[in-house]
């Protein structure tokens, strides 16, 4: 009874605001549904508190938290000259919302106490852990080939910088709270998971964001480290590494690019059980070199094939994609004749290959992220050879065609760009003008720097960096450590992706950018006196 009665109204908001803030730590990984109820107590809760004039003046002197609302209301700005006003309100200003009320709510809401801070970030950490096994789970256990399902909740793109902020978040905890014990060197194995889940996963601008970021730490590093054989030693191993790393893609370059001569003219017009081969010379889809359009015989093949596998030969395989095509290329990959006598030298194995989606026998074994490479590799040799016009074998071949028709739209409206919502008025415009195969599909650019430049124009683009680099060096993010780290993260992260686009993308850059400017790790006001946070000041360094 005594508790109860030491419950105040202060206090009840604060437990509110912990309760949300940990709500949506949890639930980025994991559920759309509950980011947005978390985020709608905290808007309760900080609605509940009253006192509107004391936070205004506190608003008012986070001149920081000012220049970060500001950015929402460039986008607002920016429905005067729309070319689609109405998508721009139901779609950018809804989903960019967070930019507008997180900032508020932050600047003018007492910090919680430091460990509970902490335990916010390990609930998101514990959560990244738990989507990432599901994920492992739902595909090497429940037999389901898309390597995509090892995100099962969100997108992969957004789950994947969420492992790099959990491998480098959690041993800076486990430092804070036991020091240099075995849990800082435990975390340190639990960080190697995150990153062996992110290779699984795919995600290549993650993995290209991490290789970034591991270039900023030895720079770190060798600067700050007076020991001149560390100075070498480390920088030399972690090359060595990445040499071993990177060896297998000349390889496979080579494997894709191979040109085995063929002599069409002397090509037989029939197999040995006198079936009539079809030979398509003008197709220019070769595996390991060799043609994948010539001798067909689809009557003998599909007998065959039908004979040892369940899928049927005009069906799909378990990828869901056309399945003929696939043993087709997989057979090729060997060299076989598309017949019976070539279905009769595939293995038990081989068979099962084709149906999990497998189109060239090398990649049998090869680690998820090398065969995604070849798959990115094979797209822009086809990309390339067939004058630009083929961009469905990648995301890569993709994101180059929709960065070519941005430029071409930016070119038509540099100053203003074309408003808030006009984005797809933009790339619609952009693709006509550069003949891409991809008009008509609604798809932005795949860049966060082009989609701000088609919104709102150099003018635009350069107010909202210059706001943005304001609130970031105001809150000191060269002094943190996990700042940043996660701030390079996403600037990379930005080149290939609209990582602000969409409502995971938006608060997770919304949310870390607000936790690490107030809450961590340098104590918020009214969180604990200065001499103490001195004494027990977290890990972090000055650039």
């Amino acid at each position: 009874m005594g508790s109860i009665r030491n419950i105040t109204r202060e206090s009840a908001h604060q437990a509110v605001f912990f309760f949300s803030l940990g709500m949506i730590a949890v639930s980025l990984p994991l559920s759309r549904y509950f980011i947005t109820i978390g985020e709608i107590l905290l808007i309760a809760n900080w609605l509940a508190e009253g006192n509107f004039r004391e936070k205004f003046r506190q608003l008012g002197a986070d001149r920081p938290a000012i220049a970060f609302i500001i950015v929402y209301f460039v986008s607002v700005i920016g429905l005067l000259w729309s070319h689609d006003p109405a998508s721009g309100i139901a779609n950018d200003l809804l989903h960019k919302s967070p930019t507008l009320f997180l900032p508020l709510i932050f600047a003018t809401t007492p910090a919680p106490e430091r460990k509970k801070v902490r335990l916010i970030l390990l609930l998101f950490i514990i959560s990244v852990f738990i989507v990432s096994l599901t994920g492992l789970y739902i595909r090497e256990f429940l037999g389901d080939p898309f390597f995509r399902s090892a995100s099962p909740f969100i997108p992969g793109v957004y789950l994947g910088l969420m492992l790099v902020i959990a491998a480098a978040q959690l041993p800076l905890l486990a430092r804070e709270v036991t020091g240099k014990g075995v849990w800082f060197y435990l975390s340190f194995v639990a960080s190697g998971l995150f990153v062996f889940f992110l290779l699984y996963l795919r995600t290549l601008s993650a993995i290209f964001s991490l290789a970034v970021i591991v270039v900023f730490l030895l720079v770190v590093f060798v600067r700050r480290v007076r020991s001149t054989f560390l100075r070498i030693t480390i920088p030399a191993i972690t090359i060595v590494i990445a040499v071993m790393a990177l060896w297998p893609i000349p390889r496979i370059y080579r494997q894709v690019n191979a040109g085995n001569r063929v002599d069409f003219s002397t090509l037989p017009a029939a197999t040995e059980n006198g079936t009539t081969y079809l030979h398509d010379t003008v197709s220019i889809i070769r595996e390991n070199g060799y043609p994948v359009y010539i001798y067909l015989a689809d009557s003998e093949i599909r007998e065959a094939w039908n004979s040892r596998s369940s899928l049927d030969f005009d069906g799909s395989d378990l990828m869901g994609q056309e399945l003929k095509p696939t043993i087709y290329r997989y057979m090729s990959s060997l060299g076989l004749r598309k017949d019976s006598a070539g279905m009769a030298l595939l293995t038990d194995r081989d068979i099962r290959e084709i149906e999990r989606g497998t189109t060239n026998h090398l990649n049998v074994g090869r680690p998820g992220i090398y065969v995604r490479a070849y798959e990115e590799i094979m797209s822009l040799s086809i990309y390339y050879a067939s004058g630009r016009r083929e961009t469905s074998w990648g995301s890569l071949t993709k994101r180059i065609d929709l960065w070519r028709a941005s430029l071409a739209a930016f070119r038509k409206h540099p100053m203003l760009g074309w408003g808030t919502g006009g984005v797809l008025k933009a790339m619609d415009y952009g693709m006509e003008q550069t003949g891409s195969t991809l008009a008509g599909l609604n798809m932005k650019p795949h860049s966060q720097y082009l989609f701000l430049l088609l919104s709102h124009g150099l003018a635009g683009f350069i107010l909202a960096v210059l706001l943005m680099v304001y609130f970031f060096s105001q809150k000191k993010a060269h002094r943190s450590f996990m700042f940043m780290l996660f701030l390079i993260l996403f600037l990379v992260s930005f080149l290939g992706n609209n990582s602000l686009e969409s409502q995971p993308g938006q608060d997770l850059f919304v949310f870390f950018s607000m936790l690490y400017a107030y809450h961590y790790p340098l104590p918020g006001k009214g969180q604990i006196p200065e001499k103490e946070a001195a004494t027990k000041e977290e890990p972090g360094f000055i650039c």
